[in-house]
């Protein structure tokens, strides 16, 4: 995937999708001229090195540089999903070559399996500053405004999701043990639109995009006129 070039094609069609998105009731995406969509980074990079350590200042120079193209992500999801919206932080390890041995999202709210691995590609493609003494760890977190406001379903609603995905995604985990926390959307007919899984840790991602899968095919109780979202631990 060109993640530099989606950049550039997004920074140039966002004209039309504010267009778009800005109709009837729908909130538009754009705020500020020089913030394109509503998505705001969250403090400076906390950046810390098991072995090693990493300049925070170059860290979050990378960051910002990435800034675009994880925009064209969020825009690119809300075309899909006009109530994107949400939590999420990128976590990786760099080798000493500056390259992401790996990276996942170690927190999300976002709810679309395909706008994270979208953000996470750009993460894994990036060019990070070399950790001084051997490998280090960074992360950052972003926070988007959806354009279109989706309906939270409380804990009471979630709990007979929650016990049919268990169900479902028993083949997924394969006994494997750790907190996953789920998020999806569900349409007023009660199909789930989309839905983004979270993993303990990198090394689970597989089994995580396996749940996320399975709750996408799930079918529940309709949440009226609009769409709902929940979030929910497994």
């Amino acid at each position: 995937m060109d993640w530099r070039r989606r950049g550039i094609e997004a920074a140039l069609g966002l004209v039309g999708l504010l267009g778009t998105v800005g109709c009837g009731s729908a909130k538009p995406l754009v705020v500020e001229a020089e913030a394109p969509l509503q998505v705001e980074a969250r403090g400076a990079s906390a950046v810390r090195g098991e072995i090693g350590g990493m300049n925070e200042d170059a860290v979050s120079a990378t960051f910002a540089q990435l800034q675009g193209p994880i925009f064209a992500c969020i825009a690119d999801g809300a075309t899909r999903v006009k109530e994107l919206g949400g939590h999420f932080a990128i976590s990786l390890r760099v080798d000493e070559e500056g390259k992401a041995r790996w990276a996942y999202l170690s927190a999300s709210t976002l709810g679309d399996q395909d706008t994270e691995r979208c953000v996470l590609e750009i993460a894994r493609a990036a060019e990070w500053p070399r950790p001084l003494g051997g490998e280090g760890l960074a992360t950052r977190s972003f926070d988007v405004d959806a354009g279109v406001a989706p309906v939270v379903w409380e804990a009471d609603k979630v709990r007979p999701v929650v016990k049919h995905l268990a169900k479902n995604a028993a083949s997924c985990k394969k006994g494997k043990d750790g907190r996953f926390v789920a998020t999806a959307y569900v349409r007023p007919d009660g199909r789930v639109k989309s839905a983004g899984v979270v993993p303990p840790s990198a090394a689970e991602q597989e089994v995580a995009d396996c749940v996320a899968a399975q709750l996408e095919k799930l079918r529940v109780k309709s949440p009226g006129r609009r769409a709902a979202k929940l979030t929910f631990e497994m």
